[in-house]
């Protein structure tokens, strides 16, 4: 029997088998982190790559170093969303960490942009993640998920556009500019 996830952002105790994503943490810290997305009880889906039905998906394995770079500001942008619904706030550990479903694809995007890019765009794919609204989000994790979004599929279709969208076409983060007050 597999563990039950105890740690999380959002996922309603109340609803018996929500759908949600869960991000598994190695306890060592150099294992990939895995986020696997599961239908709960609404599931299972068809899965064309398949050729049948799937409760889980694994969306994403990212090497842990890239993990940490965004996992702060993660949490805390889930963390300031739920207290302004006034939820309980999430911190993540390690094991299986449940994630709402809308955060978890909001998460996937940030996390298809940075998975395989150059170390150095990484806070440009921040910053760009940031400047979206949630809604944005969530419609570039529907163009991916459907046809790319397994966690081998990081170099095609909206995948790919994810990562250079957000990565290449970003512009870096203002600590580099000098503001108006320093020159003064």
């Amino acid at each position: 029997m597999a563990s039950r996830p105890k740690a999380g952002f959002g996922v309603p105790d109340t609803e018996i088998d929500p759908q949600h994503f869960i991000v598994e943490i190695s306890q060592t810290g150099r294992e990939l982190v895995t986020v696997t997305e599961d239908y709960g009880i609404s599931g299972p889906k068809y899965d064309e790559q398949e050729n049948g039905h799937v409760d889980q998906v694994v969306r994403c394995r990212i090497d842990p170093r890239r993990w940490r770079r965004v996992a702060t500001l993660l949490r805390n942008a889930f963390n300031e969303r739920l207290k302004s619904r006034k939820l309980p706030t999430g911190r993540w550990e390690v094991g299986k960490n449940r994630v709402h479903r809308l955060l978890g694809r909001e998460m996937c995007v940030l996390l298809w942009a940075i998975e395989r890019c150059d170390e150095e765009k990484i806070p440009a794919a921040i910053n760009a993640w940031t400047g979206l609204r949630p809604e944005e989000r969530w419609w570039l994790y529907a163009m991916a998920a459907h046809q790319s979004g397994r966690a081998a599929d990081h170099d095609r279709g909206w995948r790919k556009a994810i990562q250079i969208g957000l990565t290449e076409g970003a512009t870096m983060p203002d600590s580099g500019r000098s503001s108006l007050l320093d020159r003064l």
